[in-house]
């Protein structure tokens, strides 16, 4: 036993001393786990009845195993801790010191050259570790392939866009970078710019430069600020292929059209049309994908619209809705605006609300529909009768009326005629509303005629003599048996 030790519960009322030199060379770009974990690892050392395992510490700071693993990976190549065992893995606190050239290895060295392009490595992958693997990949990409830094870090982020997934894995994404920069380095793309026209070639904007150049009778590669013009036409202004391609055709008046004249005449166009092209144009591809090239008049309706008070995000959602019920005219959008606006829809969170209560309410209809035999698709009135049905009458009462139905066509007016009659009735039970049927089934019944006293004379009773020969046809007598035939 120690010769002095800290009293039991001591702990929670210290305090952890870390260094100056921490926190001006190591502390501004460490990950965020890792950071953590020193922390609470520098308050271990000093009180190590707190907890003993990598567990325990990634159960107390509320992360995983293997990011505590990482953290102390992470501090042990920057030269703070050093591993003593692998199994299980321990770890003791280095002296601090400066992260200078004079550091103990050609790593270390490394690493502190390049802090801040490392740490804007980690900020692209919001702070997740990156391990030594990864930063070699990008020191080798820098010092064998001759990127530049800041083309690393497009090409990283580029990586990171292609993923599949939300948040990817930097492994993952270094690996599908170190195939492309193997690539580019060939072609001999080594600034951010050769990068940036490198990745518009894939997304498609050289591609599209190249037609509209084509178009205006020019035959080259299209220069970086060229690529730039195309990127704001279909990023910030909302055009598309087709709507630029169709611009070139008004270029006519110029003695050597350019992309620059292109350009003019696009936010002309966009000028003209009040800033909403592009909003009329992501409308049309919401109602016909292909169709997205506004006509005067539909520019012209869409800024009444904007007018009356509708929000360019309602209208699109109003387009959304009638694509869905394949109504895919612009005009249609009209009648679906004045129903919201008479329902007291305007903002888009209400709208979608009220889509979404609808599209519920829809499946739920169809349910009851089939029960009464009928399929057919509920119509924006029967979504209102059966809203009323439900705020009045149970499932299962709305579901025997569905039943009753069967009979009438599965007829929403017929299980409104129940519903309203049971309801009157005070029939608000299954076991009621049939009481109450099979009582108005009796009241409706016909009653029975009395008997005609004129047909109530005595009856003659005839005996088979009483009819002679002729009363029956006698087969046999006129084309013999059958029997006797040959």
């Amino acid at each position: 036993m120690s010769f002095c030790t800290f009293a039991d519960g001591a702990a929670m009322f210290d305090a952890t001393p870390i260094e100056n030199l921490f926190l001006t060379e190591y502390m501004y770009e460490a990950p965020a786990a890792a950071l953590k974990v020193y922390l609470y690892a520098r308050m271990l050392a000093l009180h190590p009845e707190l907890g003993g395992t990598l567990s325990d510490m990634a159960k107390a700071l509320r992360i995983g195993e293997e990011e505590v693993y990482d953290a102390f990976t992470y501090w042990e190549h920057r030269g703070l801790m050093r591993r003593l065992t692998d199994q299980p893995p321990t770890y003791a606190f280095q002296p601090m010191r400066a992260p200078a050239p004079a550091a103990s290895s050609a790593l270390d060295r490394e690493m502190y050259a390049n802090r801040d392009f490392n740490s804007r490595l980690r900020k692209l992958f919001n702070d997740q570790f990156i391990g030594d693997h990864e930063l070699r990949k990008a020191a080798d990409w820098q010092s064998i392939l001759k990127f530049e830094q800041d083309a690393i870090l497009r090409m990283v982020a580029y990586g990171i866009e292609k993923s599949p997934r939300k948040n990817p894995k930097p492994p993952s994404v270094f690996k599908r970078v170190d195939d492309m920069a193997e690539a580019w380095s060939k072609k001999g793309i080594r600034t951010l710019e050769d990068v940036e026209r490198a990745i518009a070639e894939e997304t498609g904007e050289a591609g599209l430069a190249r037609e509209a150049l084509k178009k205006l009778g020019i035959y080259r590669d299209p220069s970086q600020p060229e690529l730039e013009l195309v990127r704001r036409w279909t990023e910030e202004w909302g055009y598309d292929r087709d709507a630029i391609l169709a611009a070139c055709d008004k270029t006519t008046n110029a003695q050597k059209p350019t992309l620059k004249y292109l350009d003019s005449i696009l936010e002309r166009q966009r000028d003209e049309s009040d800033g909403f092209y592009a909003d009329v144009a992501a409308v049309l591809r919401e109602l016909t994908p292909g169709s997205t090239i506004p006509s005067p008049d539909q520019l012209a309706q869409y800024r009444r619209w904007i007018e009356q008070g509708y929000l360019p995000e309602t209208i699109r959602l109003a387009a959304v809705q009638s694509h869905r019920l394949n109504k895919n005219r612009f005009e249609d959008l009209e009648w679906r605006l004045n129903v919201w606006r008479e329902a007291g829809l305007s903002t888009p969170a209400q709208v979608t609300a009220y889509t979404r209560e609808m599209t519920a309410l829809s499946r739920e209809l169809r349910t009851v529909l089939l029960h009464a035999g009928s399929e057919k698709r509920p119509s924006p009135g029967d979504l209102e009768k059966y809203r009323g049905w439900k705020a009045r009458h149970s499932e299962d009462l709305i579901l025997y009326a569905a039943e009753c139905a069967r009979g009438a066509g599965g007829s929403m007016a017929y299980m409104d005629r129940l519903l309203t009659r049971w309801a009157e009735a005070g029939a608000t039970t299954v076991d009621a509303a049939k009481a109450e049927r099979a009582a108005f089934k009796s009241e409706k019944a016909p009653a029975e005629k009395p008997a005609n006293p004129a047909l109530g004379y005595a009856q003659r009773e005839y005996k088979e003599e009483d009819f002679g020969d002729d009363f029956y046809f006698d087969y046999d007598k006129f084309f013999g048996s059958e029997e006797k035939k040959p």
